[in-house]
């Protein structure tokens, strides 16, 4: 449900309806309880009109040529809709990036130093043996832990 709500979160702040096509397919791949909520085939084929379920259409014809000698206005596609699309998806992006690099700013890369890897001072191996043979051994100390991890490698 928390995978949900995130869907309907960017799908409401970001407008490319390219984003929302590929957003919606994969979710809809992958949830489950999404696709619980979706129809069957039969129930989609059940919405639809049959020719048989039409009525009679003769009032409905004149309706249409009465219509048809009529010019319609179609009102011209607008591009300002597109440029406020591709702004409000660029600034959302950028909202997003510079939300992303603020909650990373405290996250420091430690450089790896050997003595994080010394062994203990209480731990010792004298002998190991891989399948009958002397093997190297690799000793590992977590820096602040008393977990030890010893790898041991065949040595020919």
């Amino acid at each position: 449900m928390v995978s949900c709500k995130i869907v309907n979160a960017l799908y409401a702040a970001v407008p490319s309806r390219l984003f929302r096509d590929v957003l919606i397919r994969t979710h809809l791949e992958k949830c489950e309880a999404c696709q619980a909520r979706l129809v069957s085939r039969q129930e989609a084929e059940a919405l639809f009109v049959k020719p048989k379920d039409v009525g009679a259409v003769g009032g409905l014809w004149r309706t249409i040529d009465r219509r048809a000698g009529q010019e319609t206005i179609v009102p011209e596609k607008r591009l300002a809709g597109f440029r406020w699309e591709w702004a409000a998806g660029t600034a959302m992006f950028l909202i997003l990036a510079a939300a992303g690099f603020w909650l990373l700013r405290g996250v420091q890369t430690g450089a790896v130093r050997a003595d994080y890897a010394r062994p203990a001072d209480r731990f010792e191996i004298t002998y190991i043996n891989v399948g009958g043979a002397p093997a190297q051994a690799y000793i590992y100390q977590p820096a602040g832990s008393d977990m030890i991890i010893v790898w041991a490698g065949k040595t020919s």
